[in-house]
């Protein structure tokens, strides 16, 4: 193995946002996930404080594209340099690293999350260790204790604490391995050596693989002090409690103690007849009406209300939210000036303002919040127009598909005759891949291919022609002649009308694809499994094979967010015009 320089000193850090906004949606719709109120202060003002205190002097903060660069941090923080490079494109964690790199001065630099709560983190521990071992990357990591119900990352160790690979999983594939990275890295500036310039490229699952075939250390150091990496509710709602429940006095600076753990901000107005018990923080500006109970854990953001006789139970509510009349909110997170009415009952719920659709998509699947709700509607918008739109997506796919197999049946007839003329092999190409919740199916599809051709495709892996997890050739040796002809005109895709008839698949959602293909991106890969495969969708109708990877992640990532019958009609409609052109297909 190769070691590094022993000398050290590290003075900047990159910190990544946009890659962990899946697992916090649908907050993350209406708020920057490194912008979620932790005790009524954004998560990355705890980050920036660390970094600070532990004696970094600059960090750069990546954003995606598009995204503002929040007022609240152009005066808040003194006494450290704070830069903002926003992405044109998605270019995985390792990627965005490579377009920092004249940024980063060829010295050792801190890797960080956006969606980590640094707490009190000792970075000096991992510092020395990291000069100790001379490894090129250093990975923070914690052990988790008992089993996590929705499993991101795992990590192997061996006994001289060196990594010897990374699992990125999905919750339905489980590697059971009590390492979990924590969301800090320290690297080495020679990690730039080997990072495209140009596509998309992932830390984990990419660049570090890579610096271990070349004999590199990647050592893993377990993380010390109170942090965590905010991956899903759980972890949001378990970090409150920590401050809360442990008394982490100095993160409750200009609140006061107005009873035994409750701390108030300049303000408060509170009943003489409402009922509080600790822990309990109220912000700025709020206001406890007669009969009003608030039992904690509980955070009340700034100028929120809650009105007479409301009853408030280990809740989270962001700044201007309101309670009405004998209303009761039970472990629910009540977003940024949502309004509760009277007489509701909320309970195990994220309740916001403008919901869509598509953010019934993305409720968490992990702790105890089962539904989003509009503020407007106070009730579950899962249980309304998301529930009627996959009714109606479910007829449209039964109806066309049961349509499509009669119709077609001469021509399934057909190219299995001549499929059968054409080569040796079998009539299908059949593969498990992931369909919705990452639960596996079998995909048919027609062959196009010689009998070995997965054999061969080690063999031609160099001359792979398109960036991301596929593997394609313009000219293919493994297609055979009617292949060809198939994949031109996507005739091979029709047998996957069976898949929709069972339920497997939709007319219309992204590529099913094996979950080993959906390694590097986890964000891409959550986003798209929460909905079932297609055999038509966004990416396929923008190019196909010639659109590249993170345009790919765009498509998919719209769809999901957005989705609704009128946008599966477009798309349908849109496929038949593409086919016909033969646009993108090899």
């Amino acid at each position: 193995m190769k070691v590094l320089s022993t000398k050290i000193c590290v003075k900047k850090a990159v910190i990544l946002t946009g890659e962990e906004e899946i697992k916090l949606a649908p907050l993350t719709n209406y708020c920057l996930p490194w912008m979620f109120p932790i005790l009524s202060k954004p998560l990355m003002e705890y980050t920036v404080g660390c970094l600070k205190e532990k004696g970094i002097e600059e960090v750069i903060i990546t954003l995606k594209e598009n995204t503002e660069i929040p007022d609240y941090f152009k005066d808040k923080i003194s006494g450290i340099n704070i830069r903002f490079y926003k992405k044109e494109r998605p270019r995985g964690t390792a990627g965005t690293l490579k377009d920092l790199e004249k940024f980063l001065d060829q010295k050792p630099f801190l890797v960080i999350h956006g969606n980590f709560f640094a707490g009190n983190l000792n970075l000096e521990g991992l510092i020395n260790f990291h000069k100790e071992t001379g490894s090129i990357i250093t990975v923070g990591v914690h052990k988790e204790n008992g089993k996590n119900g929705h499993i991101i990352d795992n990590i192997s160790i061996n006994k001289n604490g060196m990594v010897k690979s990374f699992h990125s999983i999905h919750s339905s594939v489980d590697r059971r391995s009590p390492w979990k990275p924590s969301g800090i890295y320290l690297m080495n500036p020679t990690v730039f050596k080997f990072i495209d310039p140009k596509n998309y490229m992932d830390i984990k699952e990419q660049l570090i693989p890579a610096l271990q075939d070349k004999g590199f250390n990647i050592s893993a150091y377990e993380t010390k002090g109170f942090y965590s990496s905010i991956n899903n509710m759980n972890d949001y709602v378990n970090v409150h409690r920590e401050l809360l429940f442990n008394g982490f006095s100095s993160y409750l600076e200009n609140k006061e103690e107005i009873a035994q753990r409750v701390w108030a901000g300049k303000d408060v107005k509170i009943s003489p007849n409402a009922y509080l018990l600790g822990p309990i923080l109220l912000d700025d500006g709020c206001r406890i009406e007669d009969g009003a109970q608030i039992i904690g854990p509980a955070v009340i953001g700034k100028k929120c209300h809650i009105s007479e006789g409301a009853v408030i139970r280990e809740c989270i509510l962001w700044d201007g939210a309101s309670i009405s009349n004998y209303s009761h909110a039970e472990y629910s997170i009540i977003g940024e000036t949502s309004y509760i009415p009277d007489n509701s009952i909320i309970k195990n719920m994220i309740v916001l303002n403008g919901l869509r659709v598509g953010d019934a998509n993305l409720i968490p699947s992990d702790f105890n919040i089962k539904s989003v709700s509009s503020s407007s509607e106070n009730s579950p918008i899962g249980t309304r127009s998301h529930k009627l739109y996959h009714i109606s997506k479910r007829v449209l796919d039964i109806s066309l598909s049961a349509i499509g197999i009669v119709l077609l049946l001469p021509l399934f007839l057909f190219i299995a005759i001549s499929i059968k003329i054409d080569s040796p092999g079998p009539l299908f190409y059949k593969q498990k891949r992931c369909g919705k919740g990452g639960k596996p199916f079998r995909m048919f599809k027609f062959r196009t291919m010689v009998e070995n051709a997965e054999e061969l495709q080690s063999e031609l892996r160099p001359k792979n022609e398109v960036d991301g997890p596929l593997f394609k050739i313009l000219n293919d040796p493994r297609v055979t002649k009617l292949g060809k002809f198939l994949r031109e005109t996507s005739l091979d895709e029709i047998p996957q009308l069976f898949n929709v008839l069972r339920g497997e698949m939709s007319l219309v959602g992204p590529r099913p694809l094996i979950m080993d293909e959906m390694k590097f991106s986890q964000t891409w890969r959550d986003t798209r499994l929460k909905v079932k495969p297609g055999i038509t969708g966004l990416w396929q109708i923008q190019g196909r094979s010639l659109a590249p990877f993170h345009d790919w992640i765009r498509y998919d990532t719209f769809y999901v967010k957005n989705q609704s019958f009128l946008l599966d009609l477009k798309i349908l409609f849109k496929t038949i015009k593409v086919v016909l052109k033969k646009s993108g297909a090899y």
